[in-house]
């Protein structure tokens, strides 16, 4: 969790969570008790930064990338900071924040949030997954200020996902057996169902008290099935206690084991 001037910061990622459960978000928003993250797959971070500079290279030329002229009107912008934030309106003890991909400055002159993914195939079609076009709703609201207080209501996705085009493996040329094709997908956001989340995420942690899971939460499924395995080994170790001490008391009273 970031502060800033003693305020709370919420995100993209910290309110996913809370769509997915309201207990895991309160938690580790108020109480500093964050989800186990496992080891995160270093080829993604690779990959996402080698984008990342082709972008920088294109953007100090002052063009678009070439792949995307054509499928995207404007232009990259010309300084793009590490954190972009926005003070929540109607409170101010919390604000937004967040690390944005890449921005594109529509003819109109509007700043546009453009993120990468990457996949293992073709991404399906229809409307992108639910958490990624959240978080572009997210980062068009950081990008209110710049926008001087218009809230643009779509984004870019730009896929990228390696595609089989060789039918030569030799080992000699491995360098040029994986092939990494795109796609690039106008994503429409709605604006006022983000900032009915933003509105109850809020609610949730300034009632001070943790709320109810979420229905599908696989992160409380495991910590109840951890507290009843517990539970029940105690409960069973207290047992076994109790009936060697029951047994000792016999063992003492009648010593030959009879009555008479």
């Amino acid at each position: 969790m970031e502060k800033r001037n003693e305020k709370i910061g919420l995100s993209a990622h910290s309110l996913n969570i809370f769509n997915e459960c309201p207990k895991c978000f309160y938690l580790s928003v108020k109480e500093g008790f964050s989800r186990p993250r496992g080891p995160m797959p270093s080829i993604a971070t690779g990959i996402d930064s080698l984008i990342k500079e082709y972008f920088e290279f294109y953007r100090k030329k002052e063009k678009l990338p070439p792949f995307l002229i054509g499928k995207i009107e404007g232009k990259l912008i010309s300084t793009l900071k590490k954190t972009y934030y926005y003070d929540i309106e109607e409170n101010k003890n919390y604000y937004l924040w967040g690390r944005l991909d890449e921005i594109i400055q529509t003819p109109e002159g509007f700043y546009v949030p453009l993120d990468h993914k990457t996949r293992a195939s073709l991404p399906p079609k229809g409307d992108p997954h639910h958490a990624y076009q959240f978080q572009l709703g997210i980062y068009s609201l950081l990008l209110k200020k710049e926008n001087k207080g218009n809230e643009v209501d779509f984004g870019y996705l730009v896929y990228y996902y390696p595609e089989k085009s060789m039918t030569d493996y030799e080992a000699d040329k491995i360098r040029n057996i994986i092939n990494f094709n795109f796609e690039v997908k106008k994503v429409e956001l709605d604006i006022k169902y983000i900032k009915t989340i933003i509105k109850d995420a809020i609610k949730c942690l300034d009632k001070n008290m943790v709320p109810e899971r979420g229905p599908n939460c696989e992160y409380c499924d495991w910590v109840e099935n951890i507290k009843i395995y517990y539970f029940e080994k105690e409960e069973k170790k207290e047992r076994e206690k109790l009936e060697k001490v029951d047994l000792n008391k016999e063992e003492i009273e009648f010593p030959e084991g009879k009555l008479f």
